[in-house]
């Protein structure tokens, strides 16, 4: 899986190719352009442009396609080649279609209700038991989850049932970019509180003493405070803050899950409250035990182009 890496840059961050820095500017305004072009389509061509976007990416994303199909190699070893071809065929056009998703319901003119509606007509939820029992507990929640199915569905559908619950998210580099996510997230009443930045932690205290719902995705290795835990048998650095919030909190951690059905509809399920151990790497390692199962269930539905091992412990050989 060696492949030469771009020079870094002052502050870490990797030097954008010359086409793809000349591109940027032009993506907040090509976004809102295809939101416009698929509102008046129904959902079901929404969803079949979006398996033609996955199909292009597949196509034309020779990196993302070959880091795909290495990690299916690692996780899935047990697949033929020509197996874990299909499976990385069909996690592009999934993630085609989260984005024509994302796209139809970004679109300016759509009224908060018909909103919710719509989630509800596309959206099923079971398990909301669990969030009633928890909060009978008086204990404050935290949702955890990965970058399953359609995950902005997922709030989306929460919200409309009034969870309150804000999640806990990366900023992009785009800060437009930023605005949109984040507006599409709050017309569901998901608030975005931006990980590291000023505030961030009071925000997150004064959400679970008020009775809010936290959530966090916590599958991939980004640079925060994370602790190596197994993921499909190899060590991954996993962000620890949801497992340190949780215990500091006397929280109860909950996995949900969404996942897209063969007849374009999607199902959230909500699991019964973890049993954590006390200490913060056992934590995360029992719930990131929950996210491979669900990975496993819909292999299909996961960011495998992802650098989900990008590191490794440094007594493991280097991939």
């Amino acid at each position: 899986m060696s492949s030469k890496p771009p020079r870094p840059v002052a502050g870490g961050r990797r030097r954008p190719r010359r086409w793809t820095a000349r591109l940027e500017p032009l993506v907040p305004p090509l976004i809102r352009a295809l939101s416009a072009c698929l509102q008046p389509l129904s959902w079901a061509a929404v969803d079949r442009i979006g398996r033609g976007l996955g199909r292009l990416a597949w196509q034309l994303g020779r990196r993302d396609r070959q880091r795909t199909l290495d990690h299916l190699a690692l996780a899935l070893p047990e697949l033929s080649a020509a197996a874990r071809r299909t499976l990385g065929r069909d996690c592009f056009r999934h993630q085609g279609m989260n984005l024509a998703e994302c796209l139809y319901l970004l679109g300016a003119d759509r009224a908060d209700r018909a909103d919710c509606a719509e989630i509800a007509r596309r959206v099923e939820v079971q398990g909301w038991e669990q969030i009633e029992r928890a909060r009978q507990s008086g204990r404050p929640l935290v949702l955890i989850t990965g970058h399953c199915g359609n995950w902005e569905l997922l709030g989306a559908a929460l919200n409309c049932r009034g969870l309150g619950m804000a999640v806990v998210a990366r900023s992009l580099d785009d800060a437009r970019l930023q605005r949109l996510l984040a507006g599409l997230r709050g017309r569901f009443g998901t608030a975005t509180i931006e990980r590291g930045s000023e505030g961030a932690a009071r925000q997150i205290l004064t959400l679970l003493r008020r009775g809010g719902v936290l959530g966090m995705l916590i599958d991939q290795d980004t640079k925060v405070d994370g602790v190596w835990v197994p993921f499909f048998g190899r060590p991954a650095f996993t962000p620890v803050g949801a497992a340190k919030i949780a215990l500091r909190q006397g929280a109860s951690v909950i996995p949900t899950f969404v996942e897209r059905r063969a007849d374009g509809s999607h199902l959230v399920t909500i699991h019964p409250p973890l049993a954590l151990p006390e200490d913060a790497e056992g934590a995360t390692a029992v719930m990131t035990r929950a996210i491979e199962e669900q990975v496993r269930r819909h292999p299909e539905q996961w960011v495998w182009m992802h650098r989900r091992w990008r590191r490794q412990p440094p007594q493991a050989a280097p991939q």
